[in-house]
C-alpha cells in the first residue's frame, strides 16, 4: 500500500470522519488516527505528505505532535496543519512556533477545507489573518510623527536608570524613593538608543519612547543573562509591537537555553505575559566573550561574570567614553591562585567614568551571603577605585527587602567610606529616572 498522502489526528469521531471525507472525496488518500498516542508510531511508518492535528486529544496534545515532528529529522520535511476551537490568538502564535504551517479555527468551512489543505501541499500557504492589537496596547508610532528626534546634542551621552532592585519574593505593598522595578539601563545618544537588561523598568522606558516620540530607528537591547528579573519586562517593551522599529537582541546562550529560545518563550509562548506578537524586525546576536564594533566609534565588549548562569558584564565605550555595567557579578575580594575573577574584571572594565556594580548587599548581610553571586557595599567600593579607576560608581541591585531608610544608610556608608579613604570617587544607589550626562571626547 502506497503511503498516504495525510494522517488527520483527531479524537472527535464525526469531526475526525468529516475531515477524511473531504480530502477523500478531493482525491488524497487519508488515514485517520482518533487515539492521540498512536499517532507518532503512525505518521513514522506512514510517512505522509501532510497532518491535519487537532489540539485537545487525550494522550497528548496536537502541540506535542507539532513538536515532536518538527524535532525529528526525518520527518520535520511534513507540512502540518493544526485544527481547533482554541483560537486564542496567543494560542496561534504557539502553534506557529512550534512548527505548524497553518491554523485553522474549527469550525472550518466545510466548501474551502480541501482548497487549503490543496494550497498548504502545493507550498502557497494560504495568508494568516493580521490579528488586531488589543484595546490597551500602545499607540503605534507612524513615520510621519517623528518631528521629535533626540533632545541630545552631537556627542552627549545620557544614561538613565529605568529600574535597579532585585526581585522579591513577594510583591511590595511600600512605596520606595529608590523604587521598585528591576534591572533595565539605557544609554542614548543623538543617533542611537542601546538598552542594558529587560527587568520591568524596560517598560515605563517603552511607554516613555512611545508617548512622547523618541524615535530611534534600531534599539539594542543587550542581556546580562536570563534570571527571571532581567528579562521580565521584555515582552511588554512597547516598541517592540511597532512594525517600524528594528530591536537588536544581544546576548550569550545558556546550556540550559538559548537565546533564540528566550525570545520565542517571551513573543510567542502562551505563558508568556504579552499576548500579541511583535511586529518590529527583530535579529537576534548571540555574542561570546569578546569585543564588538556596532558602528564606528561605538565598540561593546562581554565577559562572563561570576554569577550563577552564563551571565555577561558589558563595557560600552562610545564618543570617547567608557560605561561598564556589572549588575549580576560578585567580587570576593581575597584573589587567590584558583580565583583571579577581581583582578581580570579589574582590567576589563579599567578606566570607566561610570561603573555600574552590583551591590546586593550591605556589608553586615554579606557577611553571610558570601560566594552567593552578589556583592557587598565595601568590597564593591575598594573595587572601584584600586582596580577599576572608576569615577563614578552606582550601587546596583539592591536588595528587594530593604527599606528606604536601609538604603539611605548603605549610601551614606559608601560616601563616608570614600571619604575617610581618600577615595576620589563619586558613588550613587539610583532612583528610577535618575540620570547621567557625559559630554564625549570625540
Amino acid at each position: 500500500m502506497a503511503n498516504p498522502d495525510i494522517i488527520i489526528v483527531d479524537d472527535d469521531p464525526m469531526v475526525g470522519e468529516l475531515s477524511r471525507d473531504l480530502l477523500t472525496d478531493a482525491g488524497y488518500t487519508v488515514t485517520l488516527v482518533q487515539d492521540s498516542l498512536e499517532a507518532i508510531p503512525t505518521i513514522k511508518a506512514q510517512m505522509p505528505r501532510l497532518i491535519v492535528t487537532d489540539i485537545m486529544m487525550p494522550g497528548i496534545t496536537g502541540m506535542d505532535i507539532c513538536k515532536s515532528v518538527k524535532a525529528d529529522p526525518a520527518l520535520r520535511h511534513m507540512k502540518i496543519i493544526v485544527v481547533s476551537g482554541k483560537s486564542y490568538e496567543v494560542e496561534k502564535q504557539r502553534a506557529f512556533q512550534l512548527g505548524a504551517d497553518f491554523f485553522l479555527q474549527k469550525p472550518y468551512n466545510v466548501e474551502t477545507f480541501s482548497n487549503t489543505v490543496k494550497s498548504i501541499l502545493d507550498g502557497a500557504t494560504p495568508q494568516r489573518e493580521p490579528s488586531a492589537a488589543p484595546a490597551d496596547s500602545p499607540a503605534i508610532i507612524r513615520e510621519e510623527d517623528h518631528a521629535q528626534a533626540s533632545d541630545l546634542d552631537a556627542g552627549q551621552i545620557r544614561m538613565t536608570v529605568w529600574g535597579a532592585r532585585g526581585l522579591p519574593m513577594e510583591m511590595p505593598n511600600t512605596v520606595s524613593r529608590y523604587g521598585h522595578q528591576t534591572s533595565c539601563l539605557s544609554v542614548e545618544t543623538k543617533e542611537h538608543l542601546f538598552i542594558f537588561d529587560a527587568g520591568t523598568g524596560i517598560v515605563a522606558l517603552g511607554k516613555e519612547i512611545v508617548e512622547k516620540k523618541r524615535y530611534y530607528k534600531d534599539i539594542w537591547v543587550c542581556l546580562t543573562h536570563f534570571h527571571l528579573d532581567h528579562i521580565l519586562g521584555l515582552g511588554r517593551f512597547a516598541p517592540i509591537h511597532d512594525p517600524h522599529f528594528n530591536i537588536h537582541l544581544i546576548g550569550s546562550n545558556d546550556p540550559e537555553k538559548s537565546l533564540k529560545e528566550v525570545a520565542q518563550a517571551t513573543f510567542y509562548s502562551s505563558f508568556s505575559l504579552t499576548k500579541q506578537a511583535p511586529k518590529a524586525k527583530i535579529d537576534i546576536y548571540e555574542i561570546l566573550e569578546d569585543n564588538y564594533e556596532l558602528f564606528p566609534g561605538v565598540k561593546l565588549s562581554a565577559m562572563y561574570a561570576n554569577h550563577p548562569t552564563s551571565t555577561l558584564v558589558y563595557v560600552f565605550d562610545v564618543h570617547g567614553r567608557r560605561i561598564a555595567y556589572c549588575p549580576d557579578s560578585e567580587i570576593w575580594g581575597d584573589a587567590t591562585a584558583f580565583q583571579d575573577y577581581d583582578e581580570k574584571l579589574g582590567g576589563f572594565v579599567k578606566g570607566s567614568d561610570i561603573l555600574v556594580h552590583d551591590s546586593v548587599f550591605n556589608d553586615k548581610d554579606y557577611e553571610s551571603r558570601k560566594h552567593e553571586g552578589h556583592s557587598g557595599m565595601s568590597i564593591v567600593m575598594d573595587f572601584a577605585v584600586e582596580k577599576a579607576q572608576a569615577r563614578d560608581l552606582v550601587l546596583w541591585h539592591a536588595h528587594p527587602d530593604y527599606t528606604d531608610e536601609q538604603l539611605d544608610q548603605m549610601l551614606a556608608a559608601a560616601r563616608d567610606r570614600a571619604q575617610q579613604k581618600g577615595y576620589s570617587l563619586n558613588c550613587h544607589l539610583p532612583a528610577e529616572k535618575q540620570t547621567f550626562l557625559l559630554q564625549g571626547t570625540k
